[in-house]
């Protein structure tokens, strides 16, 4: 019996209608935003503090004093040192979790319904009076500066870092990672903490957003019980203008021994405000998103290069950056430096075919559902709203949005927001077995630095 191959593959069916679930927002006298979604049935409840507390509202002198102060958060508060909020948390079964990026902090808890009003207390408590304590507070910060230098011992971590730092100009706070440097966390002190937390976590512009089975009346007592009487107005985040340290030049960051190259290759990109947003998911996933991206193809598929090519836009509050990465085999970095921007380049002359982009933006369109099929899901997707002030109707738009992106709205987004010839080159690798090919091929001037 001889099998037959059906040179057709199978074509992808049209999305199934999707709504995002409804919400409701209320606003306490103290100026705390509830965003309240009620999912009837749901097992869980998630519940998220957002407070404009993230690394744009710390001065650079005290960078990762953010990061630090949302870390302390869960390690006890003025009535229960750090065991007894522990045993607090285990007795009411709920994960309990605070941490901060650029635009924002969160603090924040899962739980079953019935016990969500007894959660909103502990979170409550857990803001408004944190412990800070002075033993916690070293641990923490040991560890945070342990885990920078385990990240520079790893090619992949340390390519992101040295990048950014060489992408950005000095005076961008973009250059560093959100959760500070060595030198900046080795300054902090407890100090330090306790003001950013007095100044920084206020009532006023914060949200309090509550997904799952729940009674929103019941939530709204909740808040304004435990919340209501908290006060304060924070100074906000800072005003960020991001700008380039240059044009078009190549880094290599020595790492003698490596096996691997890890390239990155970019320049400034969007924020999440830009008119071309929606392209430039597409563009994005185009190039670098989906397993059968352009880069993916080229790199891995066609060449064997790599394990895998990505590429992507990170829109924030501010202008941050868009980014093509790979690892690639030490003796092809050159090589492969080459076909990426060969990629960057050819986006930017002739539109995307029809059937390219129906496979990307179908894609985008097909998996946008599973992105809330969880309460913690549905939850995030509220964050965004609340953090950057988009519409209600944000979600419910979102797939005619990314369908309603032509061929020429990705053609003219890549000749707008993709510049290959002003791009940062950033390979992390054996300078001595790859320097010479890098040099040689021209793309640029190169400078050979030293991780720190």
């Amino acid at each position: 019996m001889t099998a037959t191959a059906n040179p057709r593959r199978p074509t992808p069916g049209a999305p199934r209608p999707y709504h995002f679930p409804a919400f409701e927002r209320r606003r306490l006298e103290n100026g705390l935003t509830v965003w309240m979604v009620p999912l009837a049935g749901a097992s869980m409840v998630n519940v998220h503090l957002l407070v404009d507390a993230g690394a744009a509202s710390e001065d650079e002198a005290h960078g990762g004093v953010a990061a630090l102060t949302a870390q302390l958060l869960v390690t006890g508060t003025r009535r229960l040192d750090a065991s007894a909020f522990a045993e607090a948390t285990e007795r009411l079964g709920i994960e309990v979790s605070s941490e901060s990026s650029w635009d924002s902090a969160r603090a924040a808890f899962q739980s079953l319904p019935e016990h969500v009003e007894d959660g909103i207390a502990l979170l409550a408590e857990m803001v408004q009076e944190p412990r800070l304590d002075p033993a916690e507070f070293e641990r923490l910060k040991a560890e945070r500066l342990a885990d920078i230098l385990q990240s520079r011992a790893d090619p992949g971590r340390l390519a992101d870092e040295m990048f950014l730092r060489s992408m950005f100009d000095a005076g961008t706070p973009y250059r560093r990672l959100s959760a500070g440097t060595p030198e900046t966390v080795g300054r902090l002190t407890q100090d330090n903490v306790r003001s950013f937390h007095a100044t920084q976590w206020a009532a006023e512009g914060s949200h309090l957003i509550v997904a799952g089975w729940i009674d929103p009346e019941a939530v709204m007592r909740a808040a304004q019980l435990r919340l209501g009487d908290w006060s304060g107005r924070g100074p906000g985040h800072r005003s960020l203008r991001p700008a380039a340290a240059g044009g078009r030049r190549v880094v290599i960051v020595d790492r003698p021994g490596s096996v691997q190259s890890e390239i990155r290759i970019g320049h400034l990109g969007i924020d999440r405000h830009h008119p071309r947003f929606f392209p430039a998911l597409v563009l994005g996933a185009m190039l670098g998103g989906v397993f059968g991206s352009r880069l993916n193809l080229r790199l891995r598929e066609e060449l064997g290069y790599t394990y895998g090519a990505r590429a992507a836009f990170d829109p924030r509050r501010a202008t941050g950056p868009f980014s093509a990465a790979a690892a690639v085999q030490t003796e092809v970095t050159a090589d492969a430096i080459r076909e990426m921007i060969d990629q960057l380049t050819r986006i930017r002359e002739s539109a995307p075919s029809e059937t390219e982009l129906h496979e990307v933006r179908d894609y985008l369109v097909g998996v946008f559902p599973l992105r809330f099929e969880t309460t913690g899901g549905v939850t995030m997707a509220i964050e965004p709203l609340a953090i950057y002030g988009l519409p209600d109707d944000y979600w419910q738009t979102y797939r005619a949005s990314l369908e309603a992106v032509d061929a020429e709205d990705v053609l003219s987004a890549a000749n707008e927001l993709i510049h290959p010839d002003r791009a940062l080159i950033l390979a992390v690798g054996d300078a001595s077995q790859m320097g010479d090919a890098v040099a040689a091929a021209m793309f640029g001037p190169l400078e050979v630095v030293q991780p720190d």
